[in-house]
């Protein structure tokens, strides 16, 4: 069974190769990883709160039953609640088993960077990769106050 440590470690050597991949424009491996990044991050708070082991995946859920949302500041409490809702609409599990195409689909009909100038898959990696960033970020500065 993974440690706190273990996940905690896993979270940024996931979140490093998710942006490695990205500036490789593998983007549909870097979004999964990112993905992954947040995750672990939040089994790390989760498991260090807990003592247990939580096997769904649902960032939303994780971020409530890890208390990650007493780490952030009250006045971006909202802010986060709105990362987290975007992440767990756009990062799920079960992406892992798609191929590139079934993905895209998925995004199409979630409507996901319909809307903006670019490469539209390009958009989609960066989106969950700078939300992956922000949590993993404030999480770490926090850490040790947690």
């Amino acid at each position: 069974m993974s440690t706190v440590e273990t996940y905690r470690a896993a979270a940024k050597e996931h979140l490093d190769r998710a942006s490695q991949l990205f500036q490789e424009e593998r983007y549909f491996l870097s979004h999964y990883l990112a993905g992954l990044a947040v995750e672990c991050h939040l089994r790390a708070y989760l498991l260090r709160r807990t003592n247990q082991f939580e096997a769904r995946h649902d960032l939303r859920e994780l971020a409530k039953d890890s208390k990650f949302y007493a780490i952030v500041p009250k006045d971006l409490e909202a802010e986060f609640s709105g990362d987290f809702e975007m992440l767990n609409l756009r990062w799920r599990s079960n992406h892992r088993y798609y191929s590139e195409k079934e993905f895209l689909d998925y995004m199409t009909e979630i409507r996901a960077e319909f809307n903006t100038k670019g490469e539209r898959w390009k958009n989609i990696s960066r989106t969950v990769l700078n939300l992956a960033h922000k949590v993993i970020n404030q999480g770490e500065r926090k850490w040790n106050n947690a």
